[in-house]
């Protein structure tokens, strides 16, 4: 093994059953052996096939026999070494951030200086959108299925170099990744869809009048490889995190129609396993994985899509989102009930629910999400004074890391 590299250790994971990609690569596999080329079988393993054909810890060694427990923990494959633009291993606690949106990031000119001004303002961290929610795909990726679901958008920057100047500016990038909402990939990928009960009809998440989108099945072996793929892809870029969103099943109409094949596991099983195997694939590659959501779905108040909520899932850092203004509909955390205007006491209210993710998500590492914008809802102006209270409000539940977001990427900074 080359000098620098990793090891991935090999475990055997069982998925529902041994998948067919684990077969085919089997069979690809004893081909190879008896061409007598077995070593270079073992080298076109990539990490992301590991993952989902038997390198991450499995979670039912009960299940599986003596022989295969021996072979998960006896081989080890070499890994990519990670890349000069890596940064250290991120530390949530010193995290000083702001969300820069697609058009923040074409310019390299305008990036510089963008980079600069955030720099001397104290700030040290950028979180881009590598696939956002409309399963857009914001960077120049070489990966196959990309280009196969035409995912890719116009005007997809070079996430190396986007990395490389935040690097020279003692910056790191944080890639944001939505899982399975991803209207783009599902409508190709078929059998990776969610479907209309036991039909191969793609199930919507409202009618088509009303513009309803598909989604990925999350209990999907081919849509977990793809958010591996992509998640793997920005690490080697450079990205010192992944901070994946849309970790859930749909939400919508019809979800009684939604289906996702025979599965043995719960909703909360597979949500739990995914994140916890993309936690472990991203430290074993020098990377760092946020899970991302919003303050009610982590409190076990969004059911029907997340289960119980990502403080029950082993993960270690979570980025919840606690902006005031996402807090203005009826479903509101234990906290804020007896709160009239939550966008409007931006203090108060970021305090509140941090408190009460706190006591509820025991040792995990939060990076909230503020609020860095004017909300059309709210009477209040969002200025640099009401960014600073919400800080403040974090600082007093010794919460000291956060993420800025404002959507045009226009922050009300003095």
């Amino acid at each position: 093994m080359a000098r620098g590299q990793k090891k991935i250790k090999r475990y055997r994971r069982i998925y529902g059953g041994r998948s067919t990609l684990s077969k085919v690569m089997s069979a690809v596999l004893a081909i190879v052996v008896l061409a007598g080329i077995a070593g270079l079988g073992w080298a076109l393993y990539d990490p992301v096939s590991q993952f989902l054909s038997g390198t991450m810890k499995a979670r039912e060694e009960d299940s599986l026999s003596s022989a295969q427990e021996n072979m998960s923990q006896q081989e080890s494959l070499p890994a990519q070494a990670p890349t000069d633009l890596q940064q250290e291993t991120l530390r949530l606690s010193k995290v000083k951030g702001v969300y820069l949106p697609l058009s923040s990031l074409q310019n390299e000119e305008q990036l510089q200086q963008t980079l600069t001004q955030l720099k001397a303002q104290g700030l040290n961290t950028i979180l881009i959108d590598a696939k956002n929610e409309r399963g857009q795909v914001l960077y120049q990726s070489s990966n196959q299925t990309v280009a196969e679901v035409a995912a890719q958008v116009a005007g997809a920057v070079d996430l190396s170099r986007i990395t490389a100047l935040a690097k020279e500016n003692g910056m790191a990038v944080i890639a944001r990744i939505y899982a399975f909402r991803d209207p783009i990939s599902s409508l190709i990928l078929k059998k990776a869809a969610v479907k209309y009960q036991d039909t191969e009809m793609l199930w919507l998440d409202d009618s088509k009048e009303n513009g309803g989108k598909s989604w990925l099945n999350p209990y999907s072996e081919i849509a977990q490889m793809y958010i591996a793929d992509l998640s793997l892809e920005c690490i080697r870029s450079g990205c010192s995190a992944v901070m994946l969103a849309g970790v859930q099943f749909p939400s919508g109409y019809s979800l009684e129609l939604a289906g996702y094949g025979t599965q043995t596991k719960t909703r909360q099983q597979v949500l739990s396993d995914f994140v916890q195997d993309m936690e472990e694939l991203l430290q074993e590659n020098g990377g760092t994985l946020i899970y991302a959501s919003s303050a009610q779905a982590l409190l076990g108040m969004e059911a029907s899509s997340f289960d119980t909520g990502g403080l029950q899932y082993s993960v270690k850092n979570i980025c919840p989102d606690v902006r005031p203004s996402s807090f203005a509909g009826s479903v509101r955390p234990e906290s804020l009930a007896a709160s009239s205007d939550p966008a409007g006491q931006p203090h108060d209210t970021v305090k509140a629910v941090m408190m009460q993710l706190k006591q509820s998500g025991g040792n995990k590492t939060f990076l909230p999400m503020l609020q860095a914008y004017t909300d059309p809802s709210s009477a209040l102006e969002y200025t640099d004074l009401q960014v600073k209270e919400q800080i403040q409000a974090l600082e007093e539940v010794d919460v000291t890391g956060y993420i800025l977001y404002n959507e045009q990427g226009n922050y009300p900074l003095s």
